[in-house]
């Protein structure tokens, strides 16, 4: 059965920004087992998916800016995360020790 993931992200603003968004959605759709998922939150994507948390976070990593935009990707069933992009508050890792960069 497909593992359930949840991604959260911020996409910095700028003149690429819808681009960036729309590669993002692409993204999980294209990694989505079923054909469902949950985008209803601006910054929020929960879905199913049989691709490995390292190779989704890959596949995030090539649809964003990692020099500006930042992600998480986890799995809900396990400690399991992995940061995309630029991280500026450290705490995540400290809140999340589990949480490793892409």
């Amino acid at each position: 059965m497909a593992d359930l993931y949840w991604l959260t992200f911020r996409l910095e603003k700028n003149g690429s920004w819808q681009r960036r968004y729309d590669a993002l959605k692409s993204t999980i759709s294209d990694c989505t087992t079923g054909g469902k998922w949950w985008v209803e939150p601006t910054s929020f994507i929960l879905f199913r998916s049989e691709v490995a948390i390292g190779d989704i976070a890959a596949l995030i990593s090539d649809a964003i800016d990692t020099n500006t935009d930042v992600a998480l990707l986890a799995m809900t069933d396990y400690k399991s995360a992995r940061v995309i992009g630029t991280v500026r508050d450290a705490d995540l890792f400290s809140l999340w020790p589990d949480a490793k960069r892409a």
